[in-house]
């Protein structure tokens, strides 16, 4: 049995956990160092596979979708917790100690992120990493913001129906064309973007793949990445470098899930 969890990782299946992050998204903390994998192994009775749901996402694209053709690319998983899956060499890279791809606590600000304010507050504790700028919370955050000071009747109308707002609400409006939803998204796609820059050039991948954003939302959102990503790299880099939605959405997960426990079952000893 396999599957995937926000920063859960499991780098050798003979290893136990070494960190997951706490399911509801609120940081760490009752999760360090828990045997996820074992846990459930003894109470399913069965062997567990666990890793980090950009890994496996990555993994789907590498079996079935898009990134069967390339044998170096990133698989960007936006959503409710943001990370990279990296695919190199024809490979998944996992790093030493399982953690390449976070990219979900970088700090797109000056300060030092010990409460001074410097950026949104992050639910790992610090304040402006990538995920309090771009994750799904961020955009309900803003849409919110947005409502309450008038820049969006729709989003306010919406607050006063349901008495608050989701990111499904935050898609809906932004593909109906509402000029703020649309804005606080190009803005979180900026911000991807501004990281995903670094990433190109230091990794020279033959192509990007995104997902995980909420249905409607990707090709706002994949316009402003491409836009700043050219802009911001040099041709070597990104003269021949497709940035594109995943082919596979959902399922992305769900094959790289039966790809990691296949490999688990038939691959070599």
């Amino acid at each position: 049995m396999a599957f995937s969890s926000e920063g859960s990782k499991d780098p050798d299946p003979a290893d136990s956990i070494s960190f997951a992050w706490d399911f509801d998204g609120n940081g760490t903390v009752g999760w360090h160092g828990f045997g996820v994998r074992d846990v459930l192994a003894a109470e399913l009775g069965c062997p567990v596979l666990v890793d980090n749901d950009a890994n496996v996402m990555a993994l789907g694209e590498q079996h079935a979708g898009t990134g069967r053709a390339f044998d170096d690319f990133l698989y960007l998983k936006l959503g409710t917790a943001i990370g990279c899956g990296m695919v190199l060499g024809g490979t998944l890279h996992r790093g030493a100690t399982s953690g390449a791809g976070g990219i979900a606590h970088l700090r797109l600000g000056e300060g030092d992120g010990e409460g001074d304010g410097d950026g949104p507050l992050c639910g790992c504790g610090e304040s402006g990493c990538l995920e309090a700028y771009c994750g799904d919370d961020a955009l309900v955050r803003e849409a919110l913001a947005a409502a309450e000071a008038g820049r969006s009747p729709a989003l306010a109308a919406r607050v006063a129906e349901a008495g608050g707002l989701t990111v499904a609400d935050v898609a809906r409006a932004t593909t109906a064309g509402d000029p703020a939803a649309q804005a606080l998204v190009r803005g979180a796609a900026r911000q991807v973007a501004h990281v995903l820059v670094g990433l190109v050039n230091f990794v020279n991948p033959g192509i990007v793949i995104i997902g995980g954003t909420a249905p409607g939302v990707g090709p706002t959102m994949l316009a402003e990445i491409r836009s700043v990503v050219y802009r911001r790299s040099p041709p070597l880099a990104t003269g021949s470098l497709p940035i594109v939605l995943s082919d596979l959405g959902d399922r992305a997960g769900v094959v790289g899930a039966a790809r990691l426990a296949s490999d688990h079952v038939f691959g070599a000893p």
